[in-house]
């Protein structure tokens, strides 16, 4: 089991360059990504999403990427004229409208927004080469990270399955010791309503028939049983497995809410209660793994 919890940072270097690189992941429905990577390395950004995406499948992924050159003369800078005349005369309208007489300094300028721009990416294999090695060992820190946490995950669900599993063998053994039981009251019930009417016997078996077959829930206790196999055999079959365990925990509500709405016995439906706690406590676990 994989949780989608997951946590890795590294910095790598050459002689010509230091990354550094933090990789975050909580749980989503689908893959979701805030990339924040610099100018410098734009041009492999759809490549990065993509490798992200087929590595970790699933979740709302935080990637953030660093870098410090060795060799300065590798960068080269400029200035955005058309951005800087823009900046300048917005300024001077404001000094006309509130009277003010401030000049602007380089200081100022430089401070201007997206007025220093980077003029190239860079296209040094070695470079390109580190960037993919950093890439690749932060996914595998996230996915050891997701790989504990979800071996957490799935010891507490397996105590959760093993307390209903113990609740369904209770309902089962309540259930077969009280049938006959609940057989009788009601043959007893119809009895006297055919004995004060004088009707025919062989409807009477047949009323009483019908509401056993209402009340009965033993096929509801079968295929309880039966998910919680499926459940168990799909934590050790498979890895990626949060929507296979969502639809088995929709079938176990859907019966435990039926052996409820069948019962009239007090034990049988404090046992139900105590199913459904348990139930909730995976689907909120099940809502973290992938």
């Amino acid at each position: 089991m994989i949780s989608m919890t997951g946590y890795g940072n590294c910095e790598f270097q050459n002689d010509k360059i230091l990354i550094s690189m933090e990789l975050k992941s909580i749980n989503s429905k689908f893959f979701e990504s805030n990339i924040k990577i610099p100018y410098l390395f734009s041009s492999e950004e759809r490549k990065i999403v993509e490798i992200l995406k087929n590595k970790l499948i699933r979740g709302r992924i935080n990637f953030t990427l660093n870098y410090k050159l060795k060799d300065s003369d590798r960068l080269a800078y400029s200035f955005d004229e058309s951005k800087l005349k823009n900046h300048l005369k917005l300024l001077d309208q404001i000094n006309a409208e509130k009277n003010l007489s401030d000049s602007v300094s380089i200081k100022d300028i430089l401070n201007f927004q997206d007025i220093i721009v980077l003029d190239r990416e860079v296209v040094d294999a070695e470079i390109i080469e580190l960037l993919y090695t950093s890439l690749e060992n932060v996914i595998q820190q996230n996915n050891d990270f997701r790989e504990k946490e979800g071996n957490i995950i799935e010891q507490d669900i397996l105590k959760s399955i093993q307390n209903i599993s113990e609740s369904v063998n209770e309902i089962e053994s309540i259930w077969e010791s009280k049938k006959n039981e609940y057989h009788d009251m009601y043959h007893k019930k119809i009895q006297d309503v055919f004995n004060k009417y004088d009707l025919n016997n062989d409807r009477l078996f047949q009323e009483v028939a019908i509401i056993l077959d209402k009340r009965d829930i033993n096929e509801e206790i079968v295929r309880l049983k039966s998910h919680l196999e499926s459940f168990v055999e799909s934590l050790k079959k498979y890895h990626v497995l949060g929507k296979r365990l969502i639809f088995l925990l929709q079938e176990l509500f859907r019966e435990v809410n039926t052996v409820a709405s069948k019962s009239e016995y007090i034990e049988i439906n404090e046992k139900v209660i105590d199913i459904k706690s348990d139930l909730e406590k995976i689907k909120e676990q099940v809502q973290n793994i992938l």
